[in-house]
């Protein structure tokens, strides 16, 4: 039988693979980190709209819509709620950004339930006698939000008249501008999942 003898490594070149192996891991997840990170950032970059919605309503009626989508159903501060509202078919209608105890007042006035002053409404998200109306609103407070959209005679001096039924189509998103909420919503979801990547890249590095 043929004695056959395999190369043995010194260490100067088992440390040399090591590195080898180490860089080749390093080059691949620098790879999958760049084919990803478009992928993630169009998603929450506000381009296109979570929730499309149509609605009928009579004159009289309303509709509210919960714009609060993400975190256990509410909107941190620091995000951002956009909204496109277009009526299809009908006259002019109002339009109302609430925060929750916005919200309250305001189906007290819808239900004609001690009411004694108009209710109020987030002015960057609300517009009356409109046909179309889109913002984006920056969200000040941690809580609940809504979109209403209202065809009735309410409390407001200066709200539409309803003079038949409306078709409105409802486009609305929350835009995750921060993932820090309460203490540190300027850092950006990009800027977190850089810093994710660079820390999975550093203990691989460590541990292989």
């Amino acid at each position: 039988m043929l004695n056959v003898k395999y190369p043995e490594c010194d260490n100067g070149m088992m440390i040399n693979i090591l590195k080898c192996r180490k860089l080749c891991l390093f080059l691949f997840t620098l790879l999958i980190f760049a084919l990803i990170t478009p992928e993630f950032a169009s998603a929450y970059d506000g381009n296109d709209y979570d929730y499309h919605r149509h609605t009928t309503l009579e004159p009289g009626e309303y509709k509210a819509y919960d714009a609060s989508g993400y975190y256990g159903g509410y909107v941190r501060r620091g995000n951002k709620i956009k909204a496109e509202i277009t009526v299809l078919l009908g006259d002019e209608i109002d339009v109302y950004l609430l925060d929750e105890d916005q919200y309250e007042d305001y189906l007290e006035d819808a239900n004609n339930t001690n009411v004694s002053k108009a209710f109020t409404y987030i002015e960057e998200g609300s517009k009356q006698n409109t046909k179309q109306f889109s913002y984006t609103y920056d969200v000040k407070y941690d809580g609940k939000y809504y979109i209403v959209i209202d065809n009735r005679n309410n409390s407001q001096p200066d709200d539409a008249l309803p003079t038949g039924d409306v078709d409105v189509e409802v486009k609305y998103s929350e835009i995750w501008a921060g993932y820090g909420g309460l203490f540190y919503p300027e850092i950006s979801f990009e800027v977190i999942l850089i810093c994710a990547t660079i820390f999975i890249i550093l203990i691989v590095i460590i541990i292989v």
